[in-house]
């Protein structure tokens, strides 16, 4: 079984890390708790870049949004002009980026025109939907006494769930997850040429399905979240604004399920690796939340995002010049001094949810965690119901190993055995 607590592997100096680097991207942890002891504000070599390690320094950040911008497209001159110039005459909207690249005020006028989708109520009245969607998937394998748990479960479950929450098609499950998934806008600074290619191939096909889905709903309304978001844009900008639409649409489908996708791989991997929480929570079905809270600290499933400053500033004592990017370590911060023991997988860990970062932070804080935990509770509670005793199957460590990338936390792939029942 893998060891409990990584800090061992921190004993090497800073100096003595590559990064980006296949070590950092296997397990980043010795390399935050590195800078943390010797540079929490990590100037990145030949770069305009700041990585941001400390907990305090990014709630600094969360703090102060009119210094720390969403806006990441600014950085690019030929990019902000052709998104400045898509504003529409007379739209309240400043720009048509996407939610997650907006600021104060589009920001709330974006952000209230999405809260729907994430009610409380409306999400509890969907339980029963993802339950069945989630012993659909299982009655699929369970006759098996296997599963590859990330493709044949997770991925499937957290896609057929915003299908269900939005009203995109189930049918065309497959068409979405055929879209490489390899990183977002914030992500890129860090992928390789090879991977940015592949993260762009895909876009035309995504953004046509889209405009074909806005038109259909255009012409034929329907009681769902589409419908919804179409038809109150409308309402506020007195026409349609189809690129704003389009990029709304195309995150919900995309990043609406990601995360999800990643948090209910990695809580049945760690849940296997630490056989005594295991128990625990298979002993004690309250415990569950508190899995999957401790799955999220332990490996945030998205562990960082960065913006981009519009001041010269300082942070714990370093300058940081306008125009510089900031990352925010959340996966850091999730293991730092705060907690007691923080490399410890403890599902009994107090307070967790409240100071947890793993979705972020400040009035940018992930809209869609509530979506997200309650399909990761309900994800393992089935799990845990129908597939006992849950185990590695022999002969795929490698596989298990992180996805080559640097800002996600998921296994390439998990193989599981189980008893059947």
């Amino acid at each position: 079984m893998a060891p409990s607590s990584q800090s061992s592997l921190a004993a090497k100096p800073l100096s003595e890390f590559s990064f980006p680097s296949p070590e950092v991207t296997a397990s980043p942890y010795p390399f935050y708790e590195a800078m943390r002891a010797e540079a929490p504000v990590y100037k990145y070599p030949d770069r305009n870049d700041y990585l941001l390690a400390r907990r305090e320094d990014i709630l600094f950040v969360f703090q102060h949004p009119e210094i720390f911008s969403n806006l990441t497209y600014l950085a690019d001159p030929a990019q902000a002009g052709r998104v400045l110039a898509s504003k529409p005459p007379g739209s309240v909207l400043l720009t048509n980026s996407v939610l997650s690249q907006s600021d104060p005020p589009e920001h709330a006028v974006k952000r209230r025109a999405l809260r729907g989708l994430i009610n409380p109520r409306y999400i509890h009245s969907c339980e029963q939907s993802l339950r069945r969607i989630a012993n659909e998937l299982i009655d699929g394998f369970i006759h098996r006494g296997e599963v590859e748990l990330r493709s044949e479960f997770a991925d499937k479950l957290a896609v057929l769930t915003i299908c269900e929450l939005a009203g995109f098609p189930p049918e065309d499950r497959d068409i979405f997850l055929s879209w490489h998934r390899i990183g977002t806008g914030h992500g890129a600074r860090f992928l390789t040429p090879e991977q940015r290619a592949l993260q762009g191939k895909d876009g035309p096909e995504q953004q046509a399905y889209i405009e074909k889905t806005i038109a259909a709903r255009v012409k034929e309304p329907r009681d769902d979240f589409i419908t919804e978001v179409i038809q109150d844009q409308i309402a506020r900008d007195g026409e349609l604004n189809l690129p704003y639409l389009t990029g709304t649409l195309r995150q919900i489908l995309t990043a609406g399920n990601e995360t999800t996708s990643r948090l209910l791989t990695t809580v049945m991997k760690l849940l296997i690796e630490h056989p005594d929480q295991l128990a625990k929570v298979v002993a004690n079905r309250d415990l569950v939340p508190g899995a999957i809270d401790e799955a999220l600290r332990f490996e945030a499933p998205t562990q960082w995002t960065s913006r981009l400053v519009m001041a010269d500033t300082e942070i714990g004592g370093v300058q940081i010049p306008k125009g510089a990017f900031v990352f925010m370590l959340y996966g850091s911060a999730n293991r730092d001094e705060t907690w007691t023991d923080p490399d410890r997988f403890d599902i009994e860990r107090p307070a967790v949810r409240e100071l947890n970062m793993a979705f972020g932070g400040g009035i940018h804080r992930c809209l869609g965690s509530p979506i997200a935990l309650a399909e990761g509770r309900l994800g393992l509670e089935i799990m845990l119901d129908r597939l006992k005793n849950p185990r590695f199957a022999p002969g795929c460590e490698d596989e298990r190993e992180n996805i080559d990338n640097f800002q996600k936390r998921v296994p390439k792939a998990l193989h599981i055995l189980f008893d059947a029942q």
